[in-house]
């Protein structure tokens, strides 16, 4: 059976074991017969660079390749806004292909733009400011040239102010902007967007160039595993308990 498979937002860290269990058990039992894996951005809670080697990152590369290369399965990943210092030293190591923020794909014959979602929440404007800033190149370059014991404790600095600042965004702040979503939409010329970013698993019915059109949500992996399933004959969302595999 032809399938393409969508997952974002897993935010792996050693704290939360049984999403990476979880994962696991999804590359091994669910994602075994795919065509294409496409990660959308945030598979880790926090990226700090590839020199740093913690057992959870080896052991995610590991498991990353030898999917891929059993079932020659290509992978292609989208950064977000977690892990967008991940580079390509470990994106070979893990034999993952990075793409571009924006992408467009063909699934199955109809244009498909990807993203990871951070983007598209135009409403958070603090968010967006610091968006500019930290991906700028050149102090992405003097990051990575920081000791990897100081860049450790900026990075969960930033994490941690992220997530106490999360409590008082309401939802249309933390959602997408609709005008940004059908701006990209006809940019592209596409009547699908398949995203991340705001773990609300959900499949959106709009209208893009007086055309129907769809956007789909593909949802975080907290409580549940969520992704989108593409095939010749359609595309759905799929929601499961978190422990479905195990």
């Amino acid at each position: 059976m032809m399938r393409t498979l969508f997952i974002a937002d897993l935010h792996l860290s050693e704290n939360h074991r049984h999403i990476s269990d979880a994962f696991f058990s999804f590359l091994e039992k669910e994602a075994v017969n795919a065509e294409t894996l496409y990660i959308l951005g945030d598979m880790f809670e926090v990226w700090i660079g590839d020199d740093e080697h913690t057992p959870l990152m080896d052991e995610v590369a590991q498991k990353l390749t030898q999917f891929s290369q059993k079932n020659n399965t290509p992978i292609f990943y989208i950064h977000g806004n977690r892990d967008f210092m991940i580079g390509k030293r470990y994106a070979k190591q893990a034999s993952m292909t990075l793409l571009p923020e924006h992408t467009e794909i063909d699934l199955y014959g109809c244009k498909t733009l990807i993203m990871h979602g951070d983007t598209l929440c135009l409403f958070d404007k603090n968010y967006q400011r610091m968006r500019k800033v930290i991906h700028n190149p050149m102090l992405q370059f003097i990051f990575n040239c920081l000791p990897l014991r100081l860049r450790k404790r900026i990075g969960w600095k930033i994490r941690t102010a992220s997530q106490s600042k999360k409590v008082y965004k309401n939802t249309n702040m933390m959602g997408v902007t609709q005008d940004e979503v059908l701006r990209l939409m006809s940019k592209h010329n596409v009547q699908h967007l398949i995203h991340g970013h705001t773990h609300q698993a959900f499949i959106h019915d709009l209208e893009v160039n007086n055309k129907a059109g769809k956007r789909y949500d593909v949802g975080d992996w907290y409580n549940n595993l969520s992704y989108v399933e593409a095939s010749p004959t359609g595309v759905e969302l799929v929601v499961r308990p978190i422990n479905y595999y195990q």
